[in-house]
């Protein structure tokens, strides 16, 4: 009788989280993921190429990557507030410790896999001495090596650096599970403290690229901001209502102002007041987007249409960590060899080379390893 009646409640609470699934943003992972890559594709040691035109066109105009890590701060936010405010709905109650498993159980295999596997190589190979100081493996095991960079900069193998965007996230995780657990009624007054010490963070460290990039508070007001869409659709508060009725042509001149600020980033944040609410800015914007998404009845295109794309979001973890990989081999074999390059070279083949190996690569981990794993999960809900 026991057993029937827990059964019973993981059954609610399944058919619950399946109702609030946010089919429309797994697209947007995809998305997110492509402004990462296209920010780190091109790449050349041909002199010629890099004093071109197009290349001048790509440093100054598709190199804001980290607008797409970012976005999936403030996406991770909302995510992962709603189900928070689900859990407690359903279950009357919000467990840190199986959220922290739930969300560990996704990320932590291929994580530690890549660390791990890595290392390793150095080690085994001895190629500590043919690269420049890195963070130490404990720093990647407990998810602090952001802080080693924010002293010691990013000039290290790049399948190591890109992954301090992950520690940042580990972090909020732990955090937000304390805030849900212990100060659920203080989120939204905690969310806007979040907000408005990532300004004053920023407004200080304004001239340093190593704080403004990779220091935790920094990046505070996306998950902020976040956590406030979370609370509007999930009181179907009045600003959600709005969302819900807004004309095609004002979410038309929204995405077009995103694309220009995106665009025209490097000319436009770089003095103290615009590089401290930049992040505001593009927050606010990532926010629309999802609830634009998620609930408008007038949208442009609802990118969970798309199968394929939809699909891809799925695989955003692995197509972020693999295309850290497949660069770093690139980059490699790009320094060591003598032969000169083509503009197809540099702006076809090896961008276009590079997305299908890492997809590639994202399928089968995916399919063979991570989703088999993740199903876990399913044993640690409240």
């Amino acid at each position: 009788m026991q057993y029937k009646t827990v059964r019973k409640e993981f059954n609610s609470f399944m058919i619950a989280a399946k109702k609030v699934y946010f089919k429309e943003l797994d697209a947007t992972r995809f998305l997110g993921f492509l402004h990462v890559f296209l920010a780190h594709c091109f790449f050349t040691t041909n002199l010629a190429i890099q004093n071109s035109a197009p290349f001048y066109f790509v440093n100054h105009y598709l190199k804001a990557g980290f607008l797409g890590l970012d976005y999936f701060f403030v996406l991770s936010s909302f995510l992962l507030t709603y189900l928070g405010f689900e859990e407690r709905k359903v279950s009357g109650q919000f467990n840190p410790i199986k959220f922290l498993i739930r969300r560990g159980l996704r990320l932590w295999p291929l994580y530690y896999l890549i660390v791990i596997g890595v290392f390793s190589v150095i080690y085994i190979f001895n190629y500590s001495s043919q690269i420049k100081e890195i963070p130490s493996i404990c720093n990647y095991l407990f998810f602090i090596q952001n802080f080693w960079m924010v002293k010691n900069g990013q000039d290290f193998l790049f399948i190591l650096v890109f992954l301090w965007s992950i520690a940042i996230e580990e972090q909020f995780y732990i955090f937000w599970a304390f805030v849900q657990r212990f100060l659920f009624r203080f989120i939204v007054p905690l969310s806007f403290v979040l907000i408005i010490g990532s300004v004053i963070f920023r407004f200080i460290y304004y001239q340093s690229e190593n704080h403004l990039i990779f220091h935790t508070i920094s990046a505070l007001g996306n998950f902020g901001l976040g956590a406030i869409a979370a609370y509007i659709a999930f009181n179907h508060h009045k600003i959600l209502l709005v969302i819900q009725q807004i004309k095609k042509p004002i979410i038309f001149i929204i995405y077009a102002l995103f694309i220009i600020l995106t665009l025209f980033y490097f000319q436009l944040f770089t003095t103290r007041a615009p590089v401290s609410i930049e992040k505001i800015i593009f927050g606010l914007l990532f926010c629309f987007i999802i609830l634009e998404q998620s609930y408008s009845k007038n949208s442009i295109i609802k990118l969970g249409g798309n199968k394929v794309i939809n699909y891809l979001g799925q695989l955003s973890l692995g197509l972020y960590i693999y295309h850290g990989l497949i660069l770093t081999v690139f980059v490699y074999f790009t320094k060591n060899n003598s032969s000169p390059t083509s503009y197809m070279q540099v702006f076809v083949y090896q961008p276009v080379s590079i997305l299908m190996l890492t997809i590639l690569l994202a399928i089968l981990s995916y399919e063979v390893f991570e989703k088999r794993i993740y199903k876990l999960r399913n044993y640690f809900y409240s």
